[in-house]
């Protein structure tokens, strides 16, 4: 009987004995897939480290030297008071270097090293505004020179800071620092609308601090060379926001936030002041390029007699802005704060200038038949700002107005094409124009200036 009984407990005990083998056997095997899954997931982790550096390497290998420049071809034709200064075929060229020698976890360092056509004007000064000259003669060397080489270091997109010779980082037109002018020194930019939420930033896209500090003492370079009287330095700041009010968010078909850009009005103001010293320094070992001397106010020494605390404002509207043609209209105004009168008994001080204008076109010409078309109407007071420094082709002492139109004929070439009336602001002083104070029809103290031209980029 007892063992009849103890079978009994053995055979009813032996299915949930099954049954926790199974289950062990369930544990031990969740358990195992969980193993391989985390190995499965180190192993794609990585790979997908491997591959980053490996197309990181590739990335580095393509972008450490890349080669660029341009070689532009242009006929230039200015007549003053009716009569032929020169009309003559010009040429430019540019070749440079750049590369990121270092990215990583937002941090970039990048360099950049271009030479360029020298001009010299017929003092024999070296003009660092203007790359165009005539085309030499047989056998005649083009003269070449180093006009920027620099390093770059940025961190997360928000800080930059610039060591060499650099060009401007300034928002504007060309009536301060033309485009070929390139500082030397150290510039640096504050990003401060990456500090805001995303939604701001739709609205406030930029808002950005830059400074810029320029030592203008450079040995065989053709600059001023220091004095115990004169340190030619430079020293400048701007702070530019711009505003798109009509800008609203555009969402995807998943309903996920998308960066296009939706409104069609965009607003951008800046507010800049520029302190130069050695003003005679520059005027005595710079050129103006087209013009044989300065079109500052001379002493009765003969030296320049105003000093430059320059102060600027430049706003700017963009209209269809979510379209590739905008239409831009714009002003610049600068005052000079340290330009001294004229002589005794006249309170003139020839310090102010101004720029205004619109264009319709692309922002940048990337795309065959893009195109750029603008008109701006301009005055520049003598002692407004240092004519070595700002465009080539108006210096100061001078008003009047200009067209220009820009077309990519081909996706690497444009053709570009400019004419403009000036005349000297003050026909006392020099700069472009004749003088013809005793001529009651002022025309014959005009000048017309012609360019048309192409250059092809690489």
């Amino acid at each position: 009987m007892t063992r009849a009984f103890i079978f009994m407990l053995v055979l009813l005990a032996a299915p949930l004995a099954a049954q926790g083998s199974r289950d062990n056997s369930d544990d031990e095997l969740r358990q195992r897939l969980a193993r391989m899954e985390a190995e499965l997931a180190n192993l794609r982790e990585r790979i997908e480290r491997q591959e980053r550096g490996a197309t990181d390497d590739e990335l580095r290998k393509k972008t450490i030297v890349q080669v660029y420049g341009d070689i532009g071809l242009q006929y230039h034709m200015l007549f003053e008071s009716q009569t032929e200064t020169f009309n003559r075929p010009d040429f430019h060229l540019h070749i440079g270097v750049f590369g990121t020698a270092f990215e990583q976890d937002g941090q970039l360092i990048r360099y950049d090293a271009r030479i360029t056509t020298q001009t010299t004007d017929v003092n024999g000064k070296s003009v660092p505004t203007l790359s165009w000259q005539p085309l030499p003669g047989f056998g005649a060397r083009p003269v070449v020179a180093f006009d920027r080489f620099l390093i770059e270091g940025e961190l997360e997109r928000t800080l930059r800071v610039t060591l060499g010779r650099f060009p401007s980082p300034y928002t504007g037109t060309e009536l301060l620092f033309d485009d070929d002018y390139h500082f030397q020194g150290m510039a640096e930019s504050v990003r401060f609308d990456r500090f805001l939420p995303a939604s701001a930033h739709r609205f406030l896209p930029r808002l950005e601090i830059v400074a810029v500090q320029g030592y203008m003492a450079q040995n065989n370079l053709g600059l001023p060379s220091p004095t115990a009287e004169s340190q030619p330095v430079y020293l400048g700041s701007q702070f530019r926001i711009d505003v798109a009010p009509l800008e609203q968010p555009a969402k995807d078909e998943d309903g996920r936030v998308t960066p296009e850009v939706t409104g069609l009005f965009e607003f951008r103001l800046v507010a800049g002041i520029h302190w130069f010293d050695g003003e005679e320094a520059i005027a005595s070992n710079l050129g103006l390029g087209y013009l044989d001397g300065t079109t500052n106010v001379l002493a009765d020494d003969g030296l320049v007699q105003s000093e430059f605390l320059v102060g600027e404002v430049y706003a700017e509207f963009i209209f269809l802005r979510a379209q590739r043609a905008r239409v831009t209209a714009w002003f610049h105004g600068t005052f000079n704060f340290h330009a001294e009168p004229r002589g005794p008994g006249r309170n003139e001080k020839n310090e102010q200038a101004f720029d205004v204008g619109a264009s319709w076109g692309m922002e940048r010409l990337r795309e065959r038949w893009d195109f750029k078309f603008a008109f701006h109407y301009f005055l520049i007071e003598a002692d407004a700002m240092i004519p070595e420094f700002n465009s080539d082709t108006l210096n100061t002492n001078i008003k009047g107005w200009e067209f220009s139109l820009a077309v990519r004929i081909f996706p690497t070439v444009t053709a570009f094409g400019t004419y403009s009336i000036t005349e000297r602001e003050d026909y006392d002083l020099n700069g472009f124009g004749k003088p013809s104070r005793s001529d009651p029809d002022f025309s014959g103290g005009q000048s017309m200036r012609i360019r048309i031209g192409i250059y092809l980029d690489f």
